[in-house]
C-alpha cells in the first residue's frame, strides 16, 4: 500500500505558496506516496459578499481567485511532471464561511494533510487539526524540505502520544534514526513504559536516542523544538503532551506555541 498525501491548495484568505507545492511533491516522492491536491475555490456569495463587497469588488475578487488558482495548478503540474510524480487534482467548490469544515471533511480520506504555517492560515490549520481526524504535516513558511531520515518524537507516555507516532508512519518510510524527547510529568509514566517504547522503536529498525527535558507549559514548545533541531531531526512528531492535571489546556498551549514559532516540519496529531 502506498501512503496517500493530501495537499489543500487555497486562494482565500491566503493563497498557497509555490514552496508548499514543491515541499509536498518532494515529501511524496521520497516517501513513495501518492499526492492528491484539492483546489478549494471559495465562493464569496450570500450575506458575506453583501456585507463586505460591492458587485464590482466581488467580481474582481473572484477573478483574482481564478487567476491565482490557475497559477497554482500550472506550477503543480509543471513541478510534478519534472520529477515524474503523478498528482491527482480534485477541485472543491466551497462557501467561504464553511471552507475550513469542508476541507476537514475532505482530508479524512487521506493519511496526511500537508499545510504551510502562517498567521492567515491559522483558522484552516486549527480547523483541520481538530476536525479532520487525520494528522497534519505543518511546514515553516517559505522553507524547503524533502527526505526524512531522522525523526524526533515528543513523548510523555500517554495513549495520545503513542497514537501520534502511529499516525506518523506514512511519513517515516525512509527514516533510519529517531530521537525520543521525553517530556517529564512528575513520575506519571514509569521508566518501564519508556524502556519498552525505546526497545520497540529499535526493533523496528531505527537507531534510537533519548533526550529528556524539563519545563513548564510555556517553554515546552521551545524546548521540544530545540531538542529536535539539536538532534538534526528532519521531522518532529507531536501529539498530546504536557502536564496531566491541565492536559487539555497545556495541549492547547503547546500546540499554539509550536504554531507561533514553528522551526521544523512537524506532524501534529490530535
Amino acid at each position: 500500500m502506498r501512503p496517500q498525501f493530501h495537499l489543500p491548495l487555497t486562494t482565500h484568505p491566503e493563497a498557497s505558496s509555490f514552496a508548499i507545492i514543491e515541499n509536498a511533491i518532494q515529501f511524496a516522492l521520497h516517501q513513495g506516496a501518492d499526492l492528491v491536491a484539492s483546489l478549494a475555490a471559495a465562493r464569496r456569495h450570500g450575506h458575506e459578499a453583501a456585507a463586505t463587497y460591492s458587485d464590482d469588488d466581488e467580481f474582481q475578487a473572484d477573478r483574482f481567485d481564478r487567476e491565482v488558482a490557475a497559477q497554482l495548478v500550472r506550477h503543480l503540474k509543471e513541478r510534478a511532471a519534472r520529477v515524474a510524480l503523478d498528482v491527482r487534482l480534485i477541485p472543491i467548490e466551497v462557501e467561504a464561511m464553511s471552507a475550513t469544515l469542508r476541507l476537514a471533511e475532505f482530508a479524512r480520506a487521506y493519511d496526511v494533510t500537508i499545510l504551510e504555517n502562517s498567521e492567515l492560515a491559522r483558522p484552516v490549520i486549527e480547523g483541520l487539526f481538530f476536525d479532520s481526524g487525520r494528522p497534519l504535516l505543518l511546514l515553516p513558511s517559505g522553507e524547503y524540505y524533502g527526505r526524512i531520515d531522522n525523526i524526533a518524537i515528543a513523548w510523555d507516555g500517554s495513549a495520545t502520544a503513542a497514537r501520534a507516532l502511529s499516525n506518523a508512519y506514512p511519513m517515516m518510510q525512509t527514516a533510519t534514526r529517531a530521537t525520543v524527547i521525553r517530556v517529564r510529568d512528575a513520575a506519571l509514566w514509569s521508566d518501564e513504559i519508556l524502556d519498552r517504547y525505546l526497545e520497540a522503536l529499535g526493533h523496528s529498525g531505527l537507531q534510537v536516542e533519548l533526550a529528556a527535558l524539563h519545563g513548564n507549559g510555556e517553554d515546552i514548545p521551545t524546548a521540544i523544538q530545540d531538542a529536535a533541531l539539536e538532534g538534526h531531526a528532519d521531522l518532529l512528531v507531536a501529539g498530546a503532551y504536557g502536564h496531566s492535571k491541565l492536559r487539555e489546556a497545556i495541549v492547547g498551549g503547546v500546540t499554539r506555541g509550536l504554531l507561533d514559532n514553528l522551526r521544523i516540519p512537524t506532524l501534529l496529531s490530535h
